[in-house]
């Protein structure tokens, strides 16, 4: 599609940007654009679930409306009770998630690779996004070492992170063969991802982690959703699909908002909770995702 090919360009480009944004502006001023980023299109892009199970089942009745809204609220809580009651398990089941999440749509929506079978695609899809967590994880060593070590209370040796990384690229690699992917599209990768580390290495942990999510994954997705849901791409499709996504959007900013001023922000369990909180509303989304053919 030239509109994918396109942003993908673009995407590069801005990404280019960025890095010299980042390291221009201090880490408080990096962070809270980072968090703006994220709390806004990075929210929207999964506030549309509801209205895109309706679409695949082709039923827009009240009372499947409220199953699907009953049975996604269950998720999230069942999703916020396995990472804060069982904190390692919950960290490792979320990384793995989101990295088949994310490897989904990036290789779904720009390289359509067809010829491979259907769970060699799948491990594909999580190889890639976890090669991207590997990435972002070994580039910022350090500072998500301690956010790992209060999340699940282990700490891991440096050496861990870089191996792991350079585990998971080699079998990524390996696996491309099966996937049949070009030369071209290959090194056009191989090229994205070392921009993508050096955005990772540059700026802070959360900011570069906000132009990932942002641009290189919500943003694609939201084009990926609007071709499922309306078949183009134009101002009153935008419009249409924001309007929908404000109630779900309004409603996780307003948890998030309540748990910052309930809960004692200096606490321990802050940032576990944060993560929780983030980790729940993820799952839901994934599956959904998972769920559909954009193609």
């Amino acid at each position: 599609m030239i509109l994918r090919a396109k942003y993908y360009q673009f995407t590069i480009l801005l990404t280019m940007l960025l890095i010299v944004v980042g390291l221009l502006l201090n880490k408080v001023l990096a962070d809270t654009f980072g968090l703006f980023l994220i709390f806004s299109a990075g929210l929207i892009h999964g506030a549309n679930d509801i209205r895109l199970l309706q679409k695949k089942y082709k039923n827009t009745r009240f009372r499947f409306f409220l199953l699907l809204i009953l049975v996604y609220i269950s998720v999230v809580f069942l999703g916020a009770i396995l990472f804060f009651y069982l904190p390692n398990f919950g960290l490792f089941f979320f990384v793995l998630f989101s990295g088949f999440h994310f490897g989904q749509q990036h290789w779904d929506s720009f390289l359509k690779q067809k010829a491979a079978s259907h769970s060699i695609k799948q491990l594909g899809y999580t190889l890639y996004g976890l090669l991207v967590f590997g990435l972002l994880f070994s580039s910022q060593v350090l500072e998500v070492d301690v956010l790992i070590e209060q999340l699940s209370g282990v700490r891991f040796t440096v050496e861990t992170y870089y191996i792991t990384t350079l585990a998971v690229a080699v079998a990524f690699s390996v696996l491309a063969f099966f996937l049949s992917v070009s030369r071209m599209v290959y090194l056009k990768e191989i090229l994205a991802l070392a921009l993508l580390t050096v955005l990772f290495a540059t700026t802070s942990l959360l900011f570069s982690f906000a132009v990932y999510f942002v641009f290189w994954h919500s943003i694609p997705s939201i084009q990926d959703q609007l071709m499922y849901l309306d078949g183009e791409i134009n101002l009153k499709t935008i419009k249409g699909y924001i309007r929908s996504s404000l109630v779900y959007w309004l409603l996780s900013l307003i948890g998030l908002t309540a748990a910052y001023f309930f809960f004692d922000v200096n606490a321990s369990y802050f940032i576990p909770l944060f993560f929780t909180f983030l980790a729940a509303i993820t799952f839901p989304h994934t599956v959904v995702i998972g769920m559909l053919d954009f193609d």
